[in-house]
């Protein structure tokens, strides 16, 4: 039994579902996939975070958390709903090391 869940893409000509891993762990997963979805590459957050495009790849490839900067400029860019973007702040928190205690967050029925 695979954990991919088929997505169309829809901004893909053929409409060819595309596979992505449901259990996506890290902030730059999320973002990969939000980038997929609106069919764009990492490159074009470079204008959004005010950098060179080799540095949005280098950015994507190191081993440390996202600087909050850079999520808020990604949600900007992306569009985010509240709901995306809240779950995008919160995983880059716990990816740096903020201590979130779940039972302080508001959970919906």
């Amino acid at each position: 039994m695979s954990n991919r869940h088929p997505f169309v893409c829809p901004k893909s000509p053929v409409g060819r579902p595309i596979q992505y891993p449901r259990d996506v762990r890290t902030v730059r997963d999320h973002l990969r996939r939000h980038l997929r979805e609106e069919g764009q590459q990492m490159q074009h957050l470079a204008a959004a975070w005010g950098v060179s495009k080799h540095t949005v790849y280098a950015l994507f490839n190191v081993d440390r958390p996202l600087p909050p900067q850079h999520v808020e400029a990604s949600i900007a860019h992306l569009g985010l709903d509240d709901f995306d973007a809240n779950e995008l702040r919160l995983l880059a928190a716990r990816e740096a090391g903020w201590q979130i205690d779940p039972k302080y967050l508001i959970t919906t029925p």
